[in-house]
């Protein structure tokens, strides 16, 4: 199964960055075992199993090699053995508590297996050890979005960034962030909608000031994506982010012009759109094993043609969950809302829920 497009940028991506920081100050280490050096050049070469294997002998002979520790977790981490790579990393700390990578390491882990709790803790321990971390603010900012507090995850996303512009994980955070700051607000103009239609009052005015002042989120999202997307022309994920971009810049578009015929929300139409068939998005095995839990929720735009366009990512989940909702999203048949009678593109949202039972 597929993971998410975040989660591979994760897996992938995340564990080079550390290794420019941390390699001049093993350098000045004197050399230890022969395992220990073929198992970090395995790994800088990507031969990550058998730098496991060449690690794992070092720390038998040399257990208070805190080096070897360290490039043992982050071979073990790139094998997806996480919780050893886990381990490694707190062996790595206990045996020098002043190095910063190793505790960014470990946050990482935490961050990875949803305790927020600990990363944040360990990654602002780096930060006292490194101010200029900005690993460790990426990883804060993660575990603030994912606990809801978009203010804070945004302020770390930007902190990233002044350390490190072209840092493309901060990059991905702050779209995130941003859109996740949209969907609330969206919410929250969609329930006063709601309660407008049954008083009968309107105030078109006032609705379209709140729907600019939203919207304005999904603009600034839409330039932190591209400059991502500029910097990383050749990942897997290209083609995911690149139709989340197209997404949008659609939405950003429509609040600008506020003509009649674009896509409204159904509190605005004489009827909704009407789901004919719908698939249950399904468990991918690394959800199952993460114990991911928690809703995916897509906006849509539901087409007077029967089909669903422009699908954003209001909120995800890791390990594949986001792919699999989008996949199941796809498949929907609908008869479309209905507007002076006739069919019209409507602005929707769809949820997917995944439990562990």
């Amino acid at each position: 199964m597929r993971r998410s497009p975040t989660a591979t940028i994760l897996l992938c991506c995340f564990f080079s960055l550390f290794v420019w920081s941390c390699h001049s100050a093993f350098a000045q280490q004197a050399p230890q075992a022969n395992e220990k050096e073929r198992g970090i050049e395995l790994y800088r070469k990507g031969n990550f199993s058998e730098a496991v294997e060449a690690l794992k002998e070092a720390v038998k002979k040399q257990r208070k090699d805190s080096d070897a520790w360290y490039y043992l977790g982050l071979s073990l981490h790139r094998v997806g053995e996480i919780e050893a790579a886990r381990k490694a990393f707190e062996k790595t700390i206990s045996l020098r508590p002043d190095f910063a990578p190793g505790f960014t390491a470990w946050a990482y882990m935490q961050l990875f297996s949803n305790d927020y709790k600990g990363a944040v803790k360990n990654a602002e321990k780096a930060l006292a050890l490194d101010p200029k971390n900005f690993e460790s603010f990426y990883i804060v900012g993660t575990a603030r979005l994912r606990q809801k507090q978009t203010a804070e995850a945004l302020a770390k996303a930007e902190e990233a960034l002044k350390i490190k512009p072209d840092y493309s994980q901060a990059l991905i955070l702050k779209t995130e962030t941003l859109i996740s700051m949209f969907a609330r607000e969206r919410e929250k103009r969609i329930e006063s909608l709601g309660r407008r239609d049954k008083s009968k009052s309107s105030d078109d005015a006032d609705d379209w000031a709140k729907e600019q002042s939203s919207y304005s989120l999904l603009k600034a999202a839409s330039e932190s994506l591209e400059a991502y997307l500029k910097l990383k022309p050749e990942q897997s994920d290209h083609a995911f982010w690149s139709e989340q971009l197209e997404a949008l810049r659609f939405y950003a578009l429509s609040a600008d012009d506020p003509v009649s015929d674009k896509p409204v929300t159904s509190t605005t139409t004489s009827s909704r759109p009407t789901i004919l068939y719908r698939e249950k998005a399904d468990y991918t095995k690394e959800a199952r094993l993460a114990r991911v839990r928690g809703t995916v929720i897509l906006m849509v735009v539901f087409a007077n043609e029967g089909v669903l366009k422009h699908i954003l990512v209001l909120q995800g989940l890791s390990h594949g969950l986001t792919g699999q909702s989008i996949a199941a999203a796809r498949k929907i048949k609908f008869t479309p809302a209905m507007r002076d009678g006739k069919p019209t593109p409507v602005i929707g949202s769809l949820e997917f829920y995944f439990n562990l039972y």
